[in-house]
């Protein structure tokens, strides 16, 4: 009965995946005019024991993120796996930059037009997160915004985040398509959004494991990932993000963070 259940929970899962649809683009602009944008892993700058449990979502904001910005319909995100190639031959750390000089640095070597940084600060319940837009070819700073909150609250503060930001990026929005970026939320559940990410930082490890030639190090970080997966959907049974991840993992399938 347990090898029929999993069967059976797989073949759902599939099969949902199967018939997902991307999130509503607002605008259609054709890629070859779109602006090119990349996007960095947020600093978490939460202090303590409570700095591992968060640290997820230093790769989960900036993707949240990236989505939010992608279904626009105004840029072309660079994707981390470019981000990582380019950094690596300079000596740079792949997604995560912790100075100014850096970001834009990263920015001209995947010939970015546009840089976004963050960083999020979790404390007893309440959570601060902040984003930052540097121009690639002015080489400064063109703006910042911060939203705070209570940590439960995550997937509307990061809304806001991304709608105030946007303006810095040439992207102006009207009240629809407000809307539209606003409905557009992945869970609303904490824990199923951490161990997602979590999920995903694994597989980022496993990654880099086989490119070591390190491959059973490599499949145990794919045999945490699948746990974090399962555990997300567990907290968030209609997770799409977690329920894709787990099916790719499952059958094999390359997966692109």
């Amino acid at each position: 009965m347990r090898v029929f259940s999993s069967l059976g929970l797989l073949f759902f899962i599939i099969c949902g995946c199967a018939t997902e649809t991307s999130p509503p683009v607002v605008r259609s602009v054709p890629r070859s005019e779109r602006m090119d944008l990349v996007v960095l892993d947020f600093v978490n700058n939460t202090s303590g024991a409570r700095a591992a449990e968060f640290q997820p979502w230093e790769l989960g904001l900036a993707s949240m993120m990236m989505t939010d910005l992608e279904s626009m319909g105004l840029f072309n995100i660079i994707s981390r796996d470019d981000v990582r190639d380019v950094s690596r031959k300079r000596g740079l750390q792949f997604t995560s930059v912790q100075t100014d000089e850096n970001a834009l640095e990263v920015g001209r070597l995947v010939a970015a037009r546009y840089v976004l940084t963050g960083s999020f600060l979790e404390m007893s319940g309440k959570l601060r997160v902040e984003a930052r837009v540097f121009s690639v070819d002015q080489g400064m700073q063109l703006g910042a915004a911060a939203v705070s909150g209570k940590t439960h609250e995550f997937f509307e503060l990061q809304k806001q985040l991304v709608i105030e930001i946007s303006p810095y990026l040439e992207a102006v929005l009207d009240d629809a398509e407000t809307s539209v970026i606003a409905e557009n939320i992945e869970t609303t559940s904490v824990d199923a959004s951490l161990n997602n990410y979590a999920g995903e930082i694994a597989v980022l490890q496993a990654q880099e494991c086989r490119e070591r030639g390190e491959p059973q190090r490599a499949d145990a970080f794919m045999e945490e990932a699948k746990q974090k997966f399962e555990t997300a959907l567990q907290h968030d049974p209609g997770y799409k993000r977690a329920k894709e991840n787990l099916a790719k993992l499952v059958m094999g399938i390359p997966m692109t963070l």
